[in-house]
């Protein structure tokens, strides 16, 4: 076996269902984190953004399957951004994420009406985010 090959991949990847995914967050060690963790799975980071503004221009470049978004971000936030994004139709889903949703006054209710493909907090569970992309993988469709 090559030494440089990765580990075994949760089931997405084994099957060839790939996703492209925009990462957006303000913080780098999440951006890293998040990115890492989504690779991973078997799925391709296209890019990473800081701000919701940024996302939003990435978004319109790139054409990702997904964006995970963080939602308390200077500038932009992240509500706004996915707005932008889906109105645009520039990517198929959205996965907020935060651990300061509160502050901002939006609940988890709003976010899903708005268009959000889910939402999950900070720290993210692991599993439920390879159970989601893995879901996503599998069913191609804008939703």
């Amino acid at each position: 076996m090559n030494s440089g090959s990765k580990e075994q991949q949760p089931d997405a990847a084994a099957v060839g269902k790939k996703l492209r995914v925009l990462v957006v967050d303000d913080e780098p060690a999440v951006r890293e984190v998040v990115a890492d963790t989504i690779q991973f799975a078997g799925h391709e980071i296209v890019g990473t953004a800081k701000d919701g503004a940024e996302a939003v221009a990435r978004a319109e470049e790139l054409r990702p399957d997904v964006v995970v978004m963080d939602i308390k971000m200077p500038g932009m936030n992240g509500v706004d951004a996915m707005t932008a994004i889906l109105n645009a139709k520039t990517a198929k889903r959205v996965l907020l994420i935060s651990g300061e949703y509160r502050s901002l006054g939006v609940t988890r209710d709003e976010m899903m009406r708005q268009g959000a493909a889910g939402f999950m907090e900070k720290p993210f569970n692991v599993t439920e985010l390879f159970g989601l992309l893995e879901r996503w993988a599998g069913d191609r469709s804008v939703h």
